[in-house]
């Protein structure tokens, strides 16, 4: 595991501030979307599992699921999960044959302190068109809280929108939308609503969280 001090964090913070100077939030893809998928990270101890399933919009029908085991070499530090998650959400990218035209991922893409969220970190560094779903949020607010099944209400940060909350259709807590990369804030909230289905995440996330969990089990198994 990496010692972390006040040096390393300032230089993370730089690199957050250049890859977030590289994001380019709008569609940079071929529409109507048909696939999209979900990425997830489980944990044990120092070990991980990142999990990518890639899926049809259209029914949620899964098409392709891979797992990387790899090592967590970063502790968690709030607003600084690129740096953990983000290497292993990449090396199981590379894994990844089928192809698709949106990526979802588990945290802020630039509804976040440096706009430099996790998905802003993987689609930059990528090239993918990425989505951040969050469950709270780490900077900006929302004016009113949706309280309507799929209803939405922007995310202000210094004036500006950065993304959506929405009521997921279960009526649970909102989920928190922001475009990583190479996506527009109108695309991420249309893809995000059409993602939900009976649950509080999107089904891509959901599938991709109940792989690498699964990937975690089996491993502690062996």
């Amino acid at each position: 595991m990496v010692e972390v001090d006040g040096k390393l964090i300032g230089n993370l913070r730089r690199a957050q501030r250049i890859l977030a100077s590289k994001a380019v939030i709008e569609d940079r893809f071929e529409k109507p979307i048909h696939r999209i998928a979900g990425v997830d990270v489980a944990y044990d101890g120092l070990n991980a599992y990142a999990a990518v399933v890639v899926l049809r919009l259209s029914d949620f029908r899964v098409i392709e699921k891979v797992i990387y085991r790899g090592k967590a070499v970063m502790p968690y530090i709030p607003s600084l999960l690129c740096f953990r998650e983000g290497p292993l959400i990449l090396r199981a990218l590379e894994k990844v044959g089928e192809d698709f035209q949106v990526l979802m991922v588990g945290g802020h893409g630039i509804a976040h302190p440096f706009k430099c969220g996790l998905a802003t970190y993987i689609g930059v560094l990528s090239s993918k068109p990425s989505i951040g779903v969050a469950g709270r949020l780490l900077a900006g607010c929302t004016c009113e809280t949706p309280k309507d099944p799929l209803e939405s209400k922007p995310i202000l940060l210094n004036g500006e929108v950065v993304g959506y909350g929405i009521r997921p259709v279960n009526r649970a807590n909102p989920i928190y939308v922001s475009p990583g990369s190479l996506i527009s804030l109108e695309t991420t909230l249309e893809v995000s609503i059409k993602s939900l289905k009976s649950y509080r995440m999107p089904e891509p996330l959901r599938l991709a969280h109940l792989a690498a969990s699964e990937a975690k089990r089996l491993h502690a198994s062996e």
